[in-house]
């Protein structure tokens, strides 16, 4: 198999640098696609579940700080809280995939921003998630 780095596309930068994230992770942001943030991780043994799958879990995790960071991203506020976080799981993931989310603002008021992303291996969609986080 080969290393992480050598699955991830150029420009990945590995947000997972405090807390949590450093544990759940490694998790990589990737250049922007126009308005769509995106942000990558690969499957690693510690993500899987006992049915040799992705846990689902990890999905929700991955999506859930790559919504978050979308959302500071685009406020420029230093923090944003999840108030509402909703997913739909499509397929699973597999040992050493690369998992990439792609991130988008729906709506943004004064005080919230209104979140969807999907996430995939490829052309194999696996969960799509939708939220709304809290702007500071």
């Amino acid at each position: 198999m080969e290393s992480v780095a050598e699955s991830l596309p150029e420009g990945a930068q590995n947000i997972s640098i405090g807390g949590f994230n450093r544990f759940a992770g490694p998790f990589y942001r990737l250049p922007d696609d126009g308005d769509i943030r995106r942000f990558a991780f690969v499957a690693l043994d510690k993500h899987m579940n006992s049915a040799g799958s992705v846990h689902g879990g990890v999905l929700m995790t991955f999506a859930d700080i790559a919504m978050s960071r979308t959302s500071r991203l685009s406020t420029g506020a230093n923090a944003c809280s999840t108030v509402s976080f909703s997913c739909e799981f499509m397929a699973p993931g597999h040992l050493a995939d690369l998992i990439e989310i792609r991130v988008r603002v729906s709506r943004r008021t004064k005080g919230f921003v209104f979140l969807s992303a999907d996430i995939a291996c490829e052309a194999r969609a696996l969960m799509q998630a939708s939220g709304l986080w809290r702007i500071g």
